[in-house]
Parts: C-alpha cells; sequence; structure tokens
C-alpha cells in the first residue's frame, strides 16, 4: 500500500467533525483530478492515485473521473498494476457506461497472455462487466479456454461463459457442446465451473433441457462418489467431502429433475438424498449447508412422503441448533414446506413454540409467523395460551401483527363462541393499544351476529369489568364503549346504572392517550353509547346524567364531537317512541374479507416468470438521436417540439381498464402537434402470455393522440406465445391536406421490431392510413413501445413561421385556436380591403405588402453565405421598382385594368413566397433574355474564384456548427 494512500486514510480517520471530513475528501479529490489531467503521469503515480479512489469508492464518494485512468493502468505490462486496474474498472465501472468498450482490447490481449494470473484476473472481470456486445466479441478467446488444459482457467472460463449467456443468450449453441467435457473433468473446480454454465443455459434455452437430461447419470456417479467417498485432505471441509461441489450438484439434479418428471433416474437420486441425509453430521456449518440443500431439493422434486417427513425431521434438528443462522433457516424453510407435509411439522410444534422465547428477535418473528401457521381446531386451545403469553411479554412492533393474525385464526378454529370471545377479551386485556381499526370493527360485526342473548350479556359484563379495571387500553375501551351502548340494558341488572354511567364520564372526561385522535374517536363513541342509553336504561338519574354528559360537550373546542353532542341533545329531547325507532339494536353489517397477513417484507417462495424492473432509459432506441427524457415529433420542416411528460396505456381497454383521467391530454393545436412523451405504450401482460396464439378478440381503436390535424390509435390483431401483432391507424381530422407522414416506432433490446412501411404518406381531408408492427420476445416478459410522429400540413407551416409572435399566444391561450386561424383571418380582411380600394387605399396596402415580407426575408438573406437567395430576391426588387414606376399612370390602370391593386399583391407575393419562388421564374423566362443581350460577364476566373470561396465558407460554417 502507497504511503500517500496511508496517509489519506489517517487523515480522514482523524477528522473530528463531519464538516473537517468532507473537507479533507475534497481536497484529496482535487489533487487526485489535477494529476489524472497531467499527460505524462507515470505508472506509479496512476496507482497510488487508483488506490485513494478505490478508498473513496467504498466511502461513496464520486470516482467516475478515475475511469479512463483505470483503463490504463489495465493496459501496462506489469501485473500489481494490471491486478489493481481491473479491480478498480469492476468496482467503478459497469456495462451500462460506453466508457467499457475502451477495455475490450486490453482484455482480448489478457485471456490470450501467458501468465495464468493474468488471464484469471482478465476473466474475471469479463464476467462482472461485460455487456451484450462485450460478449458476442469475446466468447471465442472464453471457448478457446475451455478447450485448455490448465483447470484452473477452464474453471474460470466456465463460470464466465455462464455470464456471457446471462447477457447474451444467443451465445448458448456454442457453449452448450463444451458441458460434457466440463462434467467428465475429474477435478473438482472445472466440475464447480461446468455445473454452474449447464444450470445458466437450463434457465436460459428451454430447448437444451433434453440435452442436460443425459448427462444425469454422470452427475448422479459424481454425487455418489461424494457421499460415499471417506475422507480426503484436499477437499474435506470440517469432515465434508467438499461440500461447495455436493450443493452445486444437488443444485443441478433437482434443476433437472423438476423440468424432466419422467427421467428414468429418479429413484437413484432419491435413495442419494436419503444416504445425504443420514451420512451427513449436523454438527458443522459445512454439514449442515449440504443437509439444507438435500431438503430443499426433497421438497422441490416431491418425492414420496416418507423422503418428505426426513426432510421435516432434518429442520427440526437444525431448531434445535445453538446457532442462531441454523435455526432461522429452519424456521424458514418449515414455513415453506408446511403446506407440503403438515403433518409432518406438527410433530415438532413444541419446539417451534419454544423458539417464541429465543432472544434473538428474527427468530422470535418468523416462529411466530410459523406457530400461526400450524394452527388447526385441534391444537388452537394449546396454540392460543402460548400466544397470548407471547403477546403479554412480546416487543412493542409485534403486537398489532399477533392481535391481527390471533382474531383470525380464533375465529377460524374456535371450539365455541363463548371460548372465542373469552380469549379476544384476554387479547385486548394485553394489547388493546394495538389493535387495527379493522380488527376493533371485526369484534364489533362478530358482536353484532350473535343470537344468544345470554351471550351477548357474558360479553358485554366481561369487557366493563376490563375497561374498569384498566383504562389505558385503547381498543378495549372503544370496543366496551360500544357494547355498552348497545346492550346497555341487558347488563342494567347485574352491574347498577350508576356505574355504566360513570365509566362513560370517565372516558369522556379524562381519556389521556397520546394520538388525539384516538381520544376524539373513544369521545365520539362515549357520546353515542349516552345516547343509546337513553332508552335502554330505567333508572331517571341516570338517563339525567347522560343528558349532563351530552351537554358538557357541547362546548367543546373540537367541532366534530361539539357538533355531535348538540345533534344528540336534540334527538335526547324527542319523546321516546321516536327515540326508540331511531336508535334501535344495530342491523347485521357486512363483514369485510379476511385476509391473513406477512411480517416478511418480500416472499421467499420463487416467483415464476417474473420480469426483472429495468429502467426505460436504459431499454428505449433512440430513433432519431434525441434525449429520451424528452422525447419530441417532427413537423414537416419546423422544429421537433417538447411534449409534457405522460405516458399512456394505449391497450388498456383490452383488459378492461379504462385511461387515467388524471393523465394530461396534448392540446389540439395545429402549431405544435405534440404527442405524450415519445408515445410510451406499456404493453403490460398482453405481449408475451404463456398460452399459444389466438387472434385477439375485436376492439375498438384506442386513441394514443389527438390533435387539430390527426388521429393515432392501436389496436391488437393477435397477441400471444411471445409475439404481438398490431396496428396503427392515422386519421385527418382537418380539411387540409397532410404530407410527409410518418410514424416511427422503437422498443427495447430485449425486443424484436418488425415494421411495415406506412400505406400512404399523404393524408387527403378525411382520409387515413395503416401501418402494421409485430413485436417478439420472451414469454412472460413486459415490453415498452415508443412512437415518433411527424407529419406536414399548411396550417402547420403557418404556425412555425409566426411562433415567436408574442401577440398570437395570447390569442391561442384565450380563443384556445391555432395561431395560424388568426394569421388567415388577418389575411382575409387585408386582402378584402385591397379588394374593395375605400378612399384608394388599396394602393397604399398593396406597397406596404409589396415592402415588408420581402424586406423580412431580404434581411434573413443578408445573414446568409450564399447567394442564391440574394438573386431571387433581387428581381423582385427590379419588379417591383418596375411596377412602382409603371403606376405612375395609376389613374389609367385603374381604368383598363379592373382590380389592379388586388391583382399586383397577389403577384407581388407569389414572386417573394419561398413555396412559389415566382421571382425565379420571372427571372429566367423574362429578365436574363433581355439582359444577356445588354449586360456580359467577361470576368469568368473571378466568378469562378468566387463560387470555390462561397462553398469553402459554407462548409467551414457547417464544420463550426
Amino acid at each position: 500500500m502507497a504511503e500517500g494512500l496511508k496517509k489519506f486514510i489517517k487523515s480522514v480517520r482523524s477528522s473530528k467533525t463531519i464538516a473537517e471530513e468532507r473537507a479533507v475528501i475534497r481536497k484529496e479529490s482535487a489533487k487526485i483530478r489535477t494529476s489524472f489531467r497531467n499527460v505524462q503521469l507515470d505508472d506509479q503515480t496512476r496507482k497510488k492515485n487508483i488506490q485513494k479512489l478505490l478508498y473513496l469508492y467504498i466511502m461513496g464518494e464520486p470516482t467516475h473521473f478515475g475511469q479512463v485512468e483505470c483503463l490504463k493502468l489495465v493496459a501496462t505490462p506489469q501485473f500489481s498494476n494490471k491486478r489493481l486496474g481491473y479491480l478498480a474498472t469492476m468496482l467503478l465501472l459497469d456495462e451500462n457506461q460506453e466508457v467499457i468498450t475502451l477495455i475490450t482490447n486490453s482484455l482480448d490481449n489478457d485471456i490470450n497472455s501467458t501468465n495464468q494470473y493474468i488471464v484469471s484476473s482478465a476473466l474475471t472481470t469479463l464476467g462482472n462487466i461485460a455487456s451484450p456486445d462485450m460478449a458476442r466479441d469475446l466468447y471465442t478467446v472464453v471457448e478457446a479456454h475451455l478447450d485448455g488444459n490448465n483447470a484452473y482457467l477452464r474453471k474460470k472460463a466456465a463460470i464466465v461463459a455462464a455470464k456471457l449467456i446471462e447477457k447474451e443468450p444467443d451465445l448458448v449453441e456454442v457453449f452448450l457442446p463444451k458441458v460434457e467435457s466440463l462434467l467428465d473433468d475429474k477435478n473438482h473446480a472445472v466440475l464447480l465451473g461446468g455445473l454452474q454454465l449447464a444450470r445458466v443455459i437450463h434457465e436460459t434455452d428451454s430447448t437444451s433441457h433434453s440435452t442436460l437430461s443425459e448427462f444425469v447419470p454422470k452427475l448422479l456417479y459424481h454425487l455418489k462418489m461424494l457421499v460415499t467417498t471417506g475422507y480426503s485432505p484436499e477437499y474435506d471441509v470440517g469432515g465434508v467431502p467438499d461440500p461447495f461441489l455436493c450443493v452445486s450438484l444437488l443444485q443441478t439434479l433437482t434443476m433437472l429433475f423438476e423440468s424432466d418428471h419422467n427421467c428414468p433416474h429418479v429413484e437413484a437420486y432419491h435413495d442419494l438424498l436419503t444416504q445425504i441425509a443420514s451420512k451427513i453430521d449436523t454438527g458443522k456449518n459445512s454439514g449442515n449447508v449440504v443437509l439444507y440443500e438435500a431438503v430443499r431439493s426433497i421438497f422441490r422434486i416431491n418425492p414420496d412422503s416418507s423422503l418428505k417427513i426426513l426432510g421435516v425431521n432434518i429442520l427440526a434438528k437444525f431448531l434445535k441448533s445453538k446457532d442462531n443462522n441454523t435455526r432461522y433457516v429452519a424456521l424458514n424453510t418449515l414455513l415453506s414446506v408446511l403446506e407440503l407435509e403438515p403433518q409432518a411439522v406438527q410433530r415438532h410444534r413444541a419446539t417451534i413454540v419454544a423458539c417464541l422465547q429465543d432472544g434473538d428477535i428474527s427468530i422470535r418473528r418468523r416462529a411466530l409467523e410459523l406457530t400461526f401457521a400450524i394452527i388447526n381446531k385441534q391444537n388452537i386451545r394449546l396454540l392460543a395460551k402460548e400466544l397470548l403469553t407471547f403477546l403479554q411479554n412480546s416487543d412493542t412492533d409485534l403486537k398489532p401483527y399477533v392481535t391481527t393474525q390471533f382474531t383470525l385464526v380464533a375465529e377460524q378454529y374456535a371450539p365455541n363462541e363463548k371460548w372465542f370471545f373469552e380469549n379476544l377479551i384476554t387479547m385486548l386485556k394485553y394489547a388493546g393499544n394495538y389493535i387495527s381499526p379493522d380488527v376493533s370493527s371485526n369484534i364489533i360485526g362478530l358482536t353484532i351476529q350473535i343470537k344468544d342473548r345470554e351471550l351477548v350479556k357474558f360479553i358485554t359484563a366481561e369487557l366493563f369489568k376490563a375497561s374498569v379495571e384498566d383504562q389505558t387500553q385503547y381498543g378495549l375501551n372503544l370496543i366496551t364503549t360500544w357494547c355498552v351502548g348497545e346492550y346497555g340494558d341487558l347488563i342494567e341488572g347485574s352491574i347498577p346504572s350508576a356505574k355504566i354511567v360513570q365509566l362513560l364520564a370517565s372516558f369522556i372526561n379524562f381519556s389521556s392517550y397520546d394520538d388525539e385522535s384516538k381520544n376524539t374517536h373513544l369521545i365520539g363513541y362515549c357520546l353515542t353509547a349516552c345516547l343509546k342509553l337513553s332508552v335502554r336504561l330505567t333508572d331517571p338519574g341516570s338517563i339525567e346524567q347522560l343528558r349532563q354528559l351530552l351537554k358538557s360537550k357541547t362546548n367543546d373546542m373540537d367541532l366534530e364531537i361539539q357538533t355531535r353532542a348538540m345533534e344528540y341533545l336534540q334527538i335526547f329531547s324527542q319523546p321516546l317512541s321516536i327515540k326508540k325507532g331511531i336508535l334501535a339494536k344495530m342491523p347485521l353489517p357486512p363483514m369485510k374479507e379476511k385476509q391473513s397477513i406477512s411480517l416478511m417484507l418480500t416472499s421467499d417462495k420463487k416467483t415464476q416468470n417474473k420480469a426483472k424492473p429495468v429502467d426505460s432509459n436504459d431499454l428505449l432506441l433512440d430513433l432519431l438521436g434525441e434525449d429520451v427524457d424528452t422525447p419530441t415529433i417532427s413537423n414537416g420542416n419546423t422544429k421537433s417540439v417538447s411534449t409534457p411528460e405522460n405516458s399512456l396505456d394505449l391497450l388498456s381497454d383490452i383488459f378492461g381498464d379504462k385511461p387515467n383521467n388524471n393523465t394530461p391530454i396534448p392540446v389540439n393545436s395545429a402549431a405544435t402537434p405534440q404527442v405524450n412523451k415519445g408515445n410510451d405504450l406499456l404493453l403490460d401482460d398482453l405481449l408475451f402470455s404463456p398460452s399459444t396464439s389466438v387472434a385477439a378478440p375485436k376492439v375498438n381503436v384506442v386513441v394514443a393522440f389527438e390533435d387539430a390535424n390527426l388521429s393515432v390509435g392501436f389496436i391488437t390483431v393477435e397477441n400471444g406465445g411471445g409475439a404481438a401483432s398490431l396496428e396503427a391507424h392515422i386519421s385527418n381530422k382537418g380539411s387540409n391536406n397532410i404530407s410527409a407522414l410518418s410514424l416511427l416506432l422503437a422498443v427495447p433490446k430485449s425486443q424484436k421490431l418488425q415494421l411495415s412501411p406506412i400505406s400512404t404518406t399523404t393524408l387527403q381531408a378525411g382520409g387515413s392510413a395503416l401501418q402494421t408492427f409485430k413485436i417478439t420476445g420472451a414469454e412472460g416478459s413486459k415490453i415498452k413501445l415508443r412512437a415518433k410522429l411527424g407529419y406536414s400540413s399548411f396550417l402547420s407551416n403557418i404556425d412555425k413561421q409566426f411562433s415567436k409572435a408574442g401577440i398570437l399566444d395570447e390569442f391561442e391561450s384565450k380563443a384556445k385556436l391555432p395561431r395560424s386561424y388568426a394569421v388567415l383571418g388577418g389575411a382575409s380582411l387585408y386582402g378584402f380591403l385591397v379588394f374593395l380600394n375605400i378612399g384608394g387605399i388599396g394602393q397604399l396596402l398593396s406597397n406596404i405588402a409589396g415592402f415588408v415580407v420581402p424586406g423580412y426575408y431580404s434581411l434573413k438573406a443578408l445573414e446568409t453565405t450564399g447567394t442564391k437567395d440574394d438573386t431571387e430576391l433581387l428581381t423582385y426588387w427590379v419588379v417591383f421598382a418596375f411596377l412602382n414606376v409603371i403606376e405612375f399612370w395609376s389613374k389609367a390602370i385603374l381604368y383598363w385594368i379592373p382590380l389592379y391593386w388586388f391583382v399586383k399583391t397577389i403577384f407581388l407575393l407569389w414572386l417573394v413566397l419561398p413555396a412559389t419562388k415566382g421571382s425565379a421564374v420571372v427571372y429566367k423566362s423574362v429578365i436574363q433574355p433581355l439582359a444577356q443581350k445588354y449586360v456580359t460577364n467577361n470576368n469568368v476566373s473571378d466568378d469562378l474564384l468566387n463560387k470555390v470561396n462561397e462553398a469553402a465558407k459554407a462548409t467551414s460554417t457547417g464544420f463550426e456548427k
């Protein structure tokens, strides 16, 4: 380790405050950056800086500025530098960074090196950072080492080959033939690499299952030799012969037997599993690892009951271990296999319940969940006592889970109603502050459903006694208050009405829970109970006390309580007959469906065909070289217009779902024909259904984009079997023709897109176009489709020309119409005034139109380097001057040429507008033939030199841009 690194670490550790530590890190980072900028930096200094950079990486600091320097260190010939460079490369870079492509040549050279340690470092790096492109480029050098004689490198190459297949599944056909020779090797390291390669191929390519199944006898032989062979000092770990290879063999064999249930060697595998279970000692972790994998294999291949019982017994031995990790694994596994062999798990109930008292919180949590899972009608009484005892002394964060689950299992397996409610009341005594609103509502609902009045009386009385003893349990007091208000008449004979009122008064006046909402809720229940008891109790004094309790809350600071108290007082003063009708017994409420909950945040069970979460920025192809985060559409020759961020499920109606009404919709504007953010089409669960390909039912077109000009919709024609065929329907909604129509699509790199040409690129008013496409990929995966729409129309071109006119922005916002409407309206009014020529204004307006528009284009032409537009505009000004000279006799002209100023205005616009280019026509057909007779250009060489200079200047300007 360099002295500089030691000093840096010492400085960081000696910092007394975070600010001081940050200052040291910033200072050192700046020094490293400055050092990397030195083009003459030597390898030794670079090595020291990379060491410091790795320390910064460990501390979570930015290290991207040193990525290229890592690659430079890899390119050095010295092994110590290469080793550090490869380590830094694996830590600081990943396959998604473009700079990773620069290391391809170094990896290629080092993998072909004669030094096995250099080859090993290069192979390890390739396996960790390989991208699909890198996998395709370097798989040949990896394949060469699979055929070599060096066992160390063969193992490395096999593991790297498995990594490359994960990146590029098409490489399966290259590496599959190599598996047999790897599995024939007697070296355990090579065999481990071959097993990993076989598993990856099996998971990646379903067509390889039959080929891999042929290796089962070979794998069974290897496993048998491991189990039956005695002590081997070379591979022995804690008295177990090579547990790593044993576990790998078990995993591979189990995978092969899972995919081939008719394999003739399954009995031999069962025998081997039995031998492993009987011979391997559970005294050490190495043996426990092998036994655990054997248990997993037993329950994955689903053998006969005797083998399953053996697996459960092994897990029971784990439960008696002193190692916490071993016991946790056992509890976790028992929970997952309970459905397969419930009776065998039940035999170890005492051991499981004993784990509830364990000192490790993780073990207590798993034991608690397993205890609830094994409850049935036969053991509910015994386990309920254990769970209530645990609840009384359990951790605070576990009590909500226990109360919820206990209510569910007690309701399901209770031997009778009385036992059920007795235990619920005990639960409320122990953890009344931790029950959820759903649990309290459920208990009240179950109470209402009881038909036995004596049982209801017993429950209400027991709840009353429990609340009198302990008024700190919120859930208990809430349920007691409701039951007293509803069934107070049943307990009035056994409990004096004065005590009932006294309990309610204590809740109303002295409730002091930490959560203010609990106080409000309980007081609300108490007020309702007071009103109900006014028709259920018979003692007039108690009824008057109830009135006073209601009156005391009419001035409460809480508006809800105050309002309720005043409303209840109004009802309280009504005649008894009316009150009895209003305050009759509660009817049976609808009961919610109850579901058990889990303490685990994620499921331990393996999810099949679950697509991995991916970043859409990595998957979407950038078709037109634009930023993925700012999708745009092309509008003829106009600039692309950014759109609001938006995502729309185009095919939601196929599954009965409606699009979200909150989804932003593009503004109907011809100037900015916007689409949703790249039209990201979330075709979840549509494309790759595991079922065979069948024709999809007829569906309506789902509109994905719509503006004043176009409407774009998608429908599915066929889906399933890893493929989906779709159609895009594009309709012209406006009255103008649309040209240059295009619809470009992109899919993630993991799928393939077949896009047919659009049926037409020009749409008449009311016309439509069709474009079909097909997407293929792996079954069960989800795709994201990005669409890019481009078109040009007359109105949209006008919108673009006047896009910077601020006054038109105000028109668009107020009138909710495109600015082209205002432009065309103003032009029509202008032309109408020229046409009428009121008071001779036609001449003025014609000359203004003939000067303003050409003047605008002339100013733009002065900023360009070419001469083409100069020639056109010079021609126009010649014609314009000629017409102004002729107009000296305007009265005679108006006499002989009606509507002269209107015709002149149209003629001038025809001359100057870029769309018509009339000035070029006049120049070539009239002016040029006449000018050639009188104007000649004798200096041809100067003219040629000027053209060359103009071309060179235009080229250099293009490079500068």
